[in-house]
This record gives C-alpha cells, sequence and structure tokens, in this order.
C-alpha cells in the first residue's frame, strides 16, 4: 500500500481496515495554530490549540475499535510538540473500556517522553471514574509528572 501524504486538514489513522483519512474542520486563529475536529466515527476529537496547552476534546464512545484512532491522533499530537502542556478533557466520552484506558497510559508514557505535562479532565462520573480508580489511573499520572482531575 502506498503512502498516504498528511496535508493541512488530513490525519493520517492506522485502523483496522488499514489506512484511512479522516477530514477535519479548520478555523485559523493565526498561521501556526489550528482549531480542529476530527469525527472517527464512534468518537470525535476537537483540537483546540494555545501558546502555552493544546487542549483536546474527546467525545463518543472510546472502545477496541475505536481507541487505536484516538491514540493515533494523541500520538501525531505530541509528535508535534507544539506546547509544553496537553489537556485531554474526556468529559463528554460516554463509555471507555480497558483498550481506551490502555490508550491513555500510553498517551502519557510517550508525553514523558516528549517532555509534556499531561493533564487528563475526568469530568463524567459513572462507569469512567469507577474504571479510573480501580485502575488508580489518578496515581500513574502523578507518579509520571502529570495528574488526572475528577471534577
Amino acid at each position: 500500500m502506498g503512502r498516504v501524504p498528511q496535508h493541512a486538514g488530513m490525519v493520517r489513522l492506522d485502523g483496522e481496515g488499514g489506512m484511512k483519512r479522516a477530514l477535519f474542520r479548520r478555523r485559523k486563529k493565526n498561521p501556526e495554530l489550528e482549531e480542529t475536529s476530527v469525527d472517527l466515527g464512534e468518537i470525535t476529537v476537537h483540537i483546540l490549540p494555545g501558546s502555552e496547552q493544546l487542549i483536546v476534546t474527546v467525545g463518543g464512545r472510546v472502545t477496541v475499535d475505536s481507541s487505536p484512532n484516538l491514540r493515533s491522533v494523541l500520538l501525531d499530537l505530541l509528535r508535534r510538540g507544539t506546547t509544553p502542556r496537553m489537556v485531554i478533557d474526556v468529559s463528554g466520552v460516554s463509555y471507555l473500556d480497558m483498550s481506551g484506558i490502555a490508550t491513555l497510559l500510553e498517551v502519557l508514557k510517550a508525553a514523558g517522553e516528549c517532555s509534556v505535562k499531561l493533564l487528563l479532565l475526568a469530568g463524567i462520573c459513572g462507569q469512567f471514574r469507577n474504571l479510573a480508580k480501580i485502575v488508580q489511573l489518578d496515581t500513574i499520572f502523578r507518579a509520571r509528572g502529570s495528574e488526572v482531575e475528577f471534577r
């Protein structure tokens, strides 16, 4: 399979069905920073860049099927290294399974390698909060120099 070039307005995703492209909306505030929204089927990702932090809002169902796409987007953002801090707001996540937790832990590890402080905002209750407490996500994040904030 040929290499898919990455352009402004596209993000490359490696998923179960092979390579696919997700188009997203952009609103330019300045030439270097772009606000984007990516629709990945079960989940949506909204990216709001700033000079001090990058805010990533995730919504939908993070499952074994959708977490690889989320992983690709988050790791790509970390590799770009545009800000020293990334905030991941999961308040719009209606369901999260263990593959979603694994994705967040992998992103946490990559953030440390890129010297990016990661803040996970868990603004929901119920299943996600219970799962995060069971796996002691807040303890893991603090041990790596980042944090989980339950709102």
